[in-house]
């Protein structure tokens, strides 16, 4: 029996992947906080699940067990609220990396799969590449850098330490309350409930969209430990904001017009534009399988039946 830790197991991603590693050869185990993991324990019957925050060592304590993969997911993700509250951030992203650094030390999992983030590239992420110089423009991108340098230095004691860069994630089960979080998921929400959108920043800044589908292919590839490394997750496109827009007024059948989108100022640290080049991860047969019209339609479908 394999057993598998997921450390933000309950949030967005941690529910698509503990659903994929749904086995009965299988053991899962979710650490999370205690208002998430409340909220959604109802969905975890398959899983043992463990109320800590990774920012205090003494949730650790908790995890004296042999894993054969920890997923660490968990983070603080909005770029916009690490420039409001920039301790928050590194508590989570930089000290609770940490934490689970001086834990394996003593515990030694096989391997440790890392979330990061394209924010580490900054401000120079045009078909951004693994080995080129990361130059994090944001607090956020700058927490998930120091995340990565902590934990490479797992493979000094032979843990297979692999780290995927993740651009912008979408999909089903995504919280579509939370108006600082998610691009694509931010403006779903806000034309589907009001027929406007309220944009932050130039119509003319791009992302790279990858549906969580493909995301969670990513993770649970079967790299060989020989395989170490840093790994872009996305589409290797990049989506104009404006072309997203009317793609999404567009999936709805909602009429767009000249009063539909409202722009504001963009906030301290976003960047104007990113996408990666993904050629390194194909080489191990990972290609997205969803085009951003089939994510939005099934994203759209998830929509439609949950309490926002």
């Amino acid at each position: 029996m394999k057993k598998y830790l997921i450390t933000g197991g309950a949030g967005f991603i941690g529910y698509h992947l503990a659903n994929r590693l749904k086995n009965k050869n299988n053991k899962i185990y979710i650490l999370d906080l205690k208002k998430k993991i409340n909220k959604k324990k109802h969905q975890f019957k398959h899983c043992e699940l463990i109320v800590g925050d990774i920012s205090k060592k003494s949730t650790f304590n908790k995890l004296k067990k042999k894993f054969d993969t920890i997923f660490h997911l968990a983070a603080k993700t909005s770029t916009q609220v690490a420039e409001l509250h920039p301790g928050d951030c590194l508590n989570t992203n930089v000290l609770g990396t940490l934490n689970l650094f001086q834990w394996a030390k003593i515990y030694k999992p096989k391997r440790i799969i890392f979330t990061s983030s394209m924010a580490v590239y900054g401000k120079n992420a045009d078909s951004a590449k693994e080995d080129q110089k990361c130059k994090p423009s944001s607090i956020y991108g700058i927490s998930k850098l120091s995340g990565e340098k902590i934990l490479i230095k797992l493979r000094d004691i032979n843990i297979q330490i692999i780290i995927m860069r993740l651009f912008n994630v979408y999909g089903p089960k995504q919280d579509f309350s939370n108006l600082k979080q998610g691009m694509l998921s931010i403006y779903l929400s806000q034309i589907f409930k009001k027929h406007r959108v309220k944009i932050t920043g130039s119509l003319k800044r791009y992302r790279d969209f990858i549906f969580i589908d493909d995301v969670i292919d990513a993770l649970t590839l079967n790299l060989p430990r020989k395989n170490s490394g840093i790994f872009n997750v996305g589409s290797g496109k990049p989506t104009k904001v404006y072309n997203l827009i009317r793609l999404i007024f567009s999936t709805l059948k909602i009429r767009i017009s000249k009063n539909s989108i409202i722009q504001l100022k963009p906030h301290a640290g976003d960047t104007w534009g990113s996408f990666g080049n993904i050629n390194k991860l194909k080489k191990y047969k990972w290609k997205p399988k969803f085009s951003l019209v089939k994510g939005l339609k099934k994203t759209i479908l998830d929509l439609k039946t949950s309490k926002i």
